[in-house]
């Protein structure tokens, strides 16, 4: 991988742009704006403008959010001088991509019936996904070797999975499971701790995440097998061990992980209300105030992943925004349903 210095250039543009990102006060006028058609005024305001010029429809914030992270995404790849590590961020569009692709061609939808639903943020083109998953055809996805191998080889897995359970869930299960292990050995080939920590809390939150709901849905063992991430650091004969006892014991078996507040509240919440809101919002929260510490970091990838991230957070906190006010929600209830700034 490349010289932690030689990201010079790339940690000053990210340390320019951070000062534009979202903070407490800008986020307050958001929430209590007298309406929707209001908050969207303010966002106008916002390092989003350019994006928004021609936009006039307030339902529309959802495109002014998806272009602001497009402008990101080609501002780091022309500043980074290792696309690699970036990867790390694109592949998780392009496994949506191509669950999307996958569930399309085996329910014989036509590539047009869906090409809304694909996004353009992912590493490997969607032309080049449509041309391998739809017509067949063995087109290069423009990675490493290694890693469009392994792709192509999990996409083909996928196919013949489903086409003997019929299952559709287990496209999801099947391919977020690739996914973590592709992003794993990015960190890991990066032998950045920053990273692969983060990678590894990554792993671990998801697993929390699949067993709450797999748990609460009376979801078979094995089935939570064939979707657990490895190379957390919660072990799978944890997760095999808890999922022996009710849901309500879940918390006091993770006692002394790091995730066990993350655990014992979201259990609490759901117990009471049935949802996994707060725990969705908790789980962002310990990620975000992870990548908080690239800060402190003067050179190397960190602040790039980092920013990125930041990035997406103030687009989910808008979008929850914006959601809210067009459902006329109280500014209280919204506050109380947001994620923690990256600030």
């Amino acid at each position: 991988m490349t010289n932690k210095h030689d990201f010079a250039y790339s940690v000053a543009l990210v340390r320019t742009l951070e000062t534009l990102l979202l903070n407490e006060n800008e986020v307050d006028r958001m929430i209590l704006a007298k309406d929707a058609k209001e908050s969207f005024r303010i966002l106008n305001e916002f390092d989003y403008a350019d994006n928004k010029a021609s936009i006039e429809d307030v339902g529309d914030f959802q495109k002014v959010i998806d272009e602001g992270l497009v402008d990101i995404k080609n501002a780091l790849v022309k500043a980074t001088p290792d696309q690699r590590i970036l990867n790390i961020l694109w592949h998780q569009y392009d496994f949506h991509n191509i669950k999307t692709l996958v569930k399309a061609k085996l329910s014989d939808r036509k590539f047009e019936d869906i090409e809304y639903l694909l996004n353009n943020m992912g590493a490997i083109p969607i032309d080049a996904l449509k041309k391998f998953i739809f017509d067949q055809e063995n087109t290069a996805f423009g990675l490493t070797e290694r890693t469009e191998e392994y792709i192509k080889k999990k996409i083909k897995k996928v196919q013949a999975i489903f086409e003997k359970e019929g299952n559709p869930q287990v496209i999801d299960l099947y391919l977020d499971q690739k996914l973590m292990k592709i992003i794993f050995n990015i960190a890991k080939d990066s032998r950045n701790d920053f990273l692969i920590t983060y990678t590894k809390k990554m792993i671990d939150l998801n697993n929390i995440r699949l067993f709450f709901r797999m748990k609460s849905q009376d979801k078979e063992l094995d089935l939570f097998e064939v979707a657990f991430l490895w190379h957390g650091e919660i072990p799978y004969s944890k997760f095999k061990d808890a999922y022996t006892h009710n849901l309500s014991e879940f918390p006091e078996l993770f006692k002394g992980t790091a995730y066990a507040k993350i655990i014992e509240e979201g259990q609490r919440h759901y117990e009471n209300e049935k949802t996994f809101i707060y725990l969705e919002k908790e789980i962002e929260n310990h990620l975000t105030n992870f990548i908080k510490r690239a800060k402190l970091i003067p050179f190397g990838p960190e602040p790039l992943i980092a920013y990125f991230m930041a990035k997406k957070n103030n687009a989910l906190i808008i979008r929850m925004i914006m959601i809210n006010k067009l459902n006329e929600f109280d500014p209280e209830e919204i506050r109380s349903r947001l994620r923690n700034l990256y600030s």
